[in-house]
C-alpha cells in the first residue's frame, strides 16, 4: 500500500522520466533481438554485392518514408501517434521476412521488393522514438542521457540473451517474431507519454524547409552527416561479412553489439555535464574520430573474437557521444515549428548516403576484402570530421571579413 502511494506521489517529471526510460529500454531490447536480418540473409546465400543493392533500395524507400512521416507529424502536431503507428506496423510486418520463400529463382527479387516496403515503417521507428524522447526531455528539463542510457543497457542485456539462449534454442528466424512481442510494452508506454508541445499543433512556418536550407550551420551539419552516415553504413552493414572474412562466427554479432551498447552508457550518462564545458560540435567530431579508431583497429589489429570485442568499444564510445549530441544539435539549430522536419531531413540525408554506402560498399568489400575495407571506412569517417571542422573555420573567416 505504501509503495502504491509513493508511485502516485511521483512528480509528473519523474513519472515521465520513468515512462521514457521504459520506452527507450524496451525499444532497444527489441531491436537487439531483431538485429539479425543480415545474419539471416547471409545464411541463405546473399553475397555482399546483393546485400548492398538490397540496402540501397531500402534506403531509397526510407528517404521518402522519413520525409513523409516527418511532414505528417508536423501537420497533425503529434510525434507520439507516429511512434505508435510505425512501431506497430514496422514490427508487425517484419515478422514476415523469414516467410519469404528461399532457394527459388525469384527469391532474391522478392526480398528486393518486400524488405524495402517493410522499411517504409521500420526505418522511422528509431528516429521518432528519439524525437519523442529528446523533445520531452528538453520541454520538461529531464536528463536525456540518463533516459537514453536505459536503451543501451537493455540492448546489451538482450543481445547477450539472444546469442546465448534464443538463437541456440529457436534459430535465427525466431528473432523476427520475438522482436515484435518484446516491442509491445514499448508501444503501450508510448501511449501514456507526454506529447511534445503539450499535444497542440505548432503553427507551421510559411517558408517551410526553405528556412532550414538557408541556415548555414544546419547545412554544414547535413554535409558532415552525408559522409559520416556513409562511413556508418560501411561499418555497420558489412560487419558480419567482415566477421566471416576473418573466420569469426557471425552469430557472435550480438556480443559485439552488446559491448558497443555498454560503452555508449558513459557518454550518455554524463553528456549533460560534458555539454556544459564542451561545445556539441566538438563532441560530434570526437564521436566520428572514435568510430574511425575502431575501423583502423579492425584493419590492422583484429585477428580473433576477443580482439574484435575490445576494439568495438571505441565505436560504442563514439556512438554514445553522437547519440547524446546529434539530435540535440539539430534541435538547437532548427526553429521549434520545424524540428520534426529538420530531423527528418537529416535522416533523409543519412539514407541518401546509405544508398551510396551500400552500393559502393558491397562492390568494394568483394573487391578488396574485409581488412582493407575497414581501412577505407576509417578514412571516410576522418573526411567527415575534416569537412565539419573546415565549415566552422570558413564561417568564422567569412564573419571576420564582413566585419572588416
Amino acid at each position: 500500500m505504501n509503495k502504491l502511494r509513493r508511485l502516485r506521489s511521483l512528480s509528473p517529471e519523474m513519472a515521465e522520466t520513468l515512462r521514457l526510460a521504459g520506452v527507450q529500454g524496451i525499444f532497444w531490447a527489441a531491436m537487439a533481438v531483431g538485429n539479425y536480418q543480415t545474419v539471416y540473409l547471409q545464411s541463405i546465400g546473399f553475397p555482399a554485392t546483393d546485400f548492398g543493392l538490397l540496402n540501397a533500395i531500402a534506403c531509397a524507400v526510407a528517404i521518402f518514408a522519413m520525409t513523409f512521416w516527418g511532414t505528417v507529424s508536423d501537420r497533425i502536431g503529434s510525434v507520439r501517434k507516429i511512434v505508435i503507428l510505425t512501431l506497430t506496423l514496422g514490427c508487425g510486418l517484419f515478422i514476415f521476412v523469414p516467410l519469404i520463400p528461399t532457394g527459388q529463382s525469384y527469391s532474391t527479387l522478392l526480398f528486393l521488393i518486400l524488405i524495402p516496403i517493410i522499411n517504409f515503417f521500420r526505418v522511422p521507428m528509431s528516429p521518432f522514438v528519439d524525437n519523442l524522447t529528446v523533445r520531452n526531455c528538453a520541454e520538461h528539463r529531464l536528463n536525456y542521457g540518463m533516459v537514453r542510457s536505459s536503451g543501451s543497457l537493455l540492448f546489451a542485456i538482450a543481445g547477450v540473451i539472444t546469442v546465448n539462449a534464443l538463437i541456440p534454442a529457436a534459430g535465427v528466424p525466431s528473432t523476427f517474431w520475438v522482436m515484435g512481442i518484446v516491442m509491445i510494452p514499448a508501444i503501450v508506454l508510448t501511449y501514456f507519454c507526454f506529447e511534445p508541445q503539450s499535444g497542440k499543433r505548432v503553427k507551421k512556418s510559411a517558408a517551410g524547409a526553405g528556412v532550414l536550407l538557408k541556415n548555414y550551420a544546419y547545412m554544414a551539419f547535413l554535409i558532415f552527416a552525408f559522409f559520416f552516415q556513409m562511413a556508418a553504413a560501411f561499418e555497420g552493414n558489412f560487419l558480419t561479412y567482415y566477421m566471416a572474412d576473418i573466420q569469426i562466427d557471425t552469430v557472435n554479432l550480438g556480443l559485439i553489439l552488446s559491448v558497443r551498447a555498454m560503452m555508449e552508457i558513459p557518454f550518455l550518462f554524463f553528456i549533460g555535464h560534458l555539454r556544459r564545458y564542451i561545445k556539441m560540435k566538438y563532441l560530434i567530431m570526437l564521436s566520428a574520430i572514435l568510430m574511425a579508431t575502431e575501423c583502423l583497429c579492425f584493419c590492422f589489429l583484429v585477428n580473433s573474437l576477443p580482439t574484435m570485442l575490445v576494439f568495438a568499444a571505441f565505436y560504442g564510445l563514439g556512438n554514445g557521444a553522437f547519440l547524446g549530441t546529434g539530435t540535440n544539435y539539430i534541435y538547437e539549430l532548427a526553429p521549434v515549428e520545424l524540428r520534426a522536419t529538420a530531423h527528418s531531413l537529416f535522416i533523409s540525408v543519412a539514407q541518401i548516403s546509405g544508398i551510396l554506402g551500400n552500393l559502393l560498399g558491397g562492390v568494394l568489400f568483394d573487391t578488396i576484402g574485409g581488412k582493407a575495407f575497414y581501412g577505407v571506412t576509417a578514412c571516410v569517417f576522418l573526411v567527415s570530421v575534416a569537412i565539419f571542422a573546415a565549415s566552422f573555420l570558413f564561417h568564422r573567416n567569412k564573419k571576420e571579413t564582413a566585419a572588416a
